[in-house]
């Protein structure tokens, strides 16, 4: 949901207005809401004195979403020092309004010289009935952070994730994780930069096939779930990655478990769909259940060979009608299990630069009705193509099937590397990558792109393990110590706010990686605006964007970032 961080002092310099917009309008209530502020704490300490002129007005998306439109309230009856007002409200029953209270000193002042309350936004759910919200004092603001929401994917919700399925298997063969050389958690160490969730891969593999070949066979339930309830209780969210084979499944390989090998079509099918509720049923139960799952790694061409292959010689309508099956059954049985607490559903593909591909298969997804609400794709840039086939890849899909997108697996090399496509193989040079993905996955309209996921993120180099130069591209140096990209990766997940400050005669705003993609505007009016993008040059540094413009003290001036 929006926050709008607001001057807090009450004779600011009229000069920003700093906020934002999400992505698209919520249905109207048929409702209003009854707003009551108490200021006799203000009035003590002289910010409020009605004589002078002073007034109290509300703003919040009760009005509009862009906390553009101020409604003034009034006196009650019974104690003057508490002010009303009784408005429509527009935001849709069941979602969460947000609002602020603003003093206005003379009761005509401008709008750089308002004065917002401080801290977080104010927030209810709005019900079917008019509503009347409980008296508050004027700045003493108890909320958390950011309000709960029942919309499907809000920018808060958008997904810096890491690919840490490895993590034991280094930490057990003496792997440190460090911060200016400080041994941490590896989980803290990204949650602390902005990382919100970890994928997690799952492995049908025996106890004798991970003890014989623990880097290929290691990810199976009995490693995995502990390494879940690890991440959950690290207070990050969860994604399930089902590779439905023994080992690595992929392109190049989708082999069945080797238990399902002598299994009828008939009989696979209930076994998938029981093996996925048995899953989620114990990760349920250990507290882990997942917040995302994956049906299937990576499966362009199928998955369970040959019954579920597609593509190639097995391009026809039955080896389509038979994938189907397959994938609606094991959604069926994460259903089975999770019941309402249903996790996200991805279908991942490994072609982000390939919008032909990604048509062709998804066409025939949904006309066979596989239930499924994200779209993810694989982009490795030595691999996959250009940054501008990956736009054309999401936005086309994003479009053609009015589906979240996101990037399930990333990586950038920090060094034995030639540059790839002008990005040089450094930390700078990830730095850099990171900053142009979050462009374009920041860009797809409609707020469709949800995440992005750093594959290989733990890596480090260890003897016996064929890691294909994977080390090399994860986001902690041969010395165990964090690198910069990682920083610059979580920042795609950051509240989106500008902060302005002022060097003579210019002011400066700067806003974080979580607003790239979005068009920086202005307005010299705020309570009619006619918002015009700039033109002011815009730097990204160290994933921090920043632009100047100049102010001649007379003219107040609004910014926002609108998102495409």
């Amino acid at each position: 949901m929006p926050h709008a961080d607001f001057p807090p002092s009450r004779r600011a310099l009229p000069v920003v207005l700093a906020g934002y917009l999400f992505a698209g309008m919520l249905a109207a209530a048929a409702n209003q809401v009854t707003y009551l502020v108490d200021l006799s704490v203000q009035r003590a300490m002289g910010n409020f004195n009605p004589a002078d002129g002073d007034t109290v007005l509300v703003s919040g998306t009760f009005s509009t979403t862009d906390w553009t439109t101020t409604s003034v309230l009034s006196p009650s009856g019974g104690d003057s020092n508490i002010y009303t007002g009784t408005f429509s409200n527009n935001v849709a029953t069941g979602n969460f309004e947000q609002h602020k209270f603003i003093i206005n000193p003379g009761g005509n002042s401008s709008a750089g010289q308002l004065v917002w309350e401080s801290g977080n936004n104010r927030f209810f759910q709005v019900t079917a009935g008019n509503q009347t919200l409980p008296v508050v004092y004027f700045d003493n603001v108890t909320n958390p952070p950011t309000p709960p929401t029942t919309n499907n994917y809000p920018p808060s919700d958008f997904i810096a994730g890491a690919d840490m399925s490895h993590l034991r298997f280094f930490e057990d063969r003496g792997v440190t994780y460090r911060v200016n050389g400080q041994i941490q958690d590896a989980l803290t160490i990204l949650k602390n930069r902005g990382f919100n969730c970890v994928r997690l891969r799952l492995f049908t593999s025996s106890a004798a096939q991970a003890q014989a070949d623990a880097y290929n066979y290691t990810n199976n339930l009995a490693y995995t779930l502990p390494l879940a309830v690890r991440v959950k209780n690290a207070g990050l969210k969860l994604l399930l990655d089902f590779h439905y084979s023994d080992s690595w499944a992929d392109p190049g390989q989708q082999t069945k478990p080797a238990a399902w090998t002598n299994l009828s079509f008939a009989q696979l099918k209930t076994q998938l769909r029981d093996y996925n509720s048995n899953t989620i049923a114990a990760f349920s139960a250990a507290g882990a259940l997942p917040d995302y799952v994956q049906i299937g790694n990576e499966i362009t061409p199928g998955m369970l060979w040959d019954e579920g292959r597609v593509g190639g010689s097995f391009e026809n309508a039955t080896q389509w009608s038979q994938l189907a099956q397959l994938l609606t059954n094991a959604i069926q049985g994460v259903k089975d299990a999770a019941g309402t607490n249903m996790p996200k559903v991805i279908i991942h593909l490994d072609r982000g630069g390939d919008w032909g591909t990604t048509q062709w298969y998804f066409d025939n997804l949904t006309a066979r009705q596989v239930p499924f609400d994200i779209i993810g794709e694989s982009y490795y840039p030595w691999w996959h193509g250009t940054l501008d086939a990956l736009r054309n890849c999401l936005t086309n899909a994003a479009a053609r099937y009015n589906k979240p997108v996101m990037i399930m697996e990333t990586a950038f090399p920090r060094s034995n590397s030639t540059n790839i496509f002008g990005f040089t193989a450094s930390t700078n040079g990830q730095v850099q990558f990171v900053i142009e993905l979050a462009k374009i996955i920041k860009s797809v309209p409609g707020g469709r792109g949800v995440g992005v996921f750093w594959w290989g993120t733990e890596y480090q180099q260890v003897s016996g393990a064929n890691l294909a130069g994977f080390h090399q591209r994860s986001l902690f140096g041969a010395d165990g110590n964090v690198l910069p990209a990682a920083t610059a990766f979580g920042a795609m997940a950051a509240p989106v706010t500008i902060s302005p400050s002022l060097s003579n005669n210019l002011m400066i705003l700067k806003w974080p990686l979580s607003g790239a993609g979005m068009a920086l505007q202005s307005s010299t009016n705020a309570s009619t605006p006619v918002w015009t993008n700039t033109t002011n040059a815009i730097q990204d540094t160290n994933a921090i964007f920043s632009t100047s413009v100049p102010v001649d003290g007379t003219t107040s001036r609004f910014f926002r970032l609108q998102s495409p």
